[in-house]
């Protein structure tokens, strides 16, 4: 029987403490803030991101953090970038944001480098801008650095689980900056041999049922997706391998959710696994909090007189 992977207690223990620590830095004279930006063309992404951006609002509520969103994607195509340049420069400006969260997937036209370049790094909450990916490719503190919040979610996770992974070879199914790359570096730089697939990989089957540990992050489920689909399957892994699903999708009429593991017979396999709610969704959010904490005292850090 696999070990599920829950994190619920580690959720529910996280917020609490990260509601003393909001209450701290209000004492001291600032109160934390988060904006978030939604800026998807694509249906299914929007009404993703719509459902993310939902759960962020409730966990800035439940811990006293200012919670705002812009719905930039209400812009036309022609003026949406320079609508969205102009909104993070004021968002840059404004003492009482603390947090600038730009919800990926960006809409598929827009200057995803140019956007990013003009996000002040201290008010990075998803540790997206150029400065904090050079943080994690270099050197980085991770309880102190703004570092991408799923990848050191499920870090966490595994640490939770005293899970080692020192020596493992480690599948990524994606390659994206949010998940698969940042993830990536995390794990080598716990000693796992790590290998990110994408599209364009050879062999994929092949490589991932040989994986001791596998993480889903394709986001690309076949039940919505007629090209490029991704689903991991009890058959495709080996026994006892260690699996993390991340990617997760709503259809935007039903609201069904679906997901890139078939937990039912991947769970018979492995040994430890991740339940397709309640497990990474949390740990990302989590890390989302302990970011805006380190925002906040960086932004602390300039109105103090």
């Amino acid at each position: 029987m696999a070990v599920i992977l829950t994190a619920k207690e580690i959720f529910s223990k996280g917020k609490e403490e990260i509601k003393r620590e909001v209450e701290k830095i209000k004492r001291e004279g600032y109160t934390p803030g988060l904006a978030a930006i939604i800026t998807c063309d694509d249906p299914i992404d929007l009404e993703t991101a719509k459902f993310f951006v939902s759960k962020k609002r409730e966990d800035c509520n439940e811990v006293d953090i200012y919670f705002e969103v812009h719905e930039v994607y209400k812009f036309d195509k022609e003026v949406m970038e320079m609508e969205l340049l102009n909104l993070i420069e004021r968002l840059n400006k404004r003492d009482d944001i603390s947090g600038i969260l730009i919800q990926k997937p960006l809409a598929s036209f827009l200057d995803e480098d140019r956007i990013f370049l003009h996000l002040d790094p201290t008010k990075d909450v998803d540790g997206l801008t150029p400065y904090n990916k050079g943080k994690l490719a270099t050197k980085y503190d991770f309880d102190k650095d703004l570092l991408p919040c799923t990848a050191s979610g499920i870090v966490e996770l595994l640490s939770y689980y005293n899970i080692r992974v020192e020596g493992l070879d480690a599948i990524i199914v994606g390659r994206s900056d949010l998940v698969g790359r940042p993830l990536r570096l995390l794990l080598e730089d716990m000693d796992a041999t790590v290998t990110c697939l994408h599209r364009k990989s050879p062999k994929v089957l092949d490589k991932i049922s040989e994986a001791d540990m596998i993480v889903c992050a394709a986001g690309r489920p076949p039940e919505l997706y007629d090209k490029q689909s991704f689903k991991l399957y009890g058959d495709m892994v080996k026994e006892g391998c260690i699996v993390i699903n991340v990617g997760i999708r709503v259809h935007p009429t039903t609201k069904k959710m679906y997901f890139d593991v078939d937990f039912d017979s991947v769970s018979k396999k492995a040994s430890y696994i991740t339940p397709n709610l309640g497990s990474v969704g949390l740990m990302t959010r989590l890390r989302l909090l302990k970011n805006m904490l380190i925002a906040s005292r960086l932004q602390l850090e300039k109105v103090k007189p």
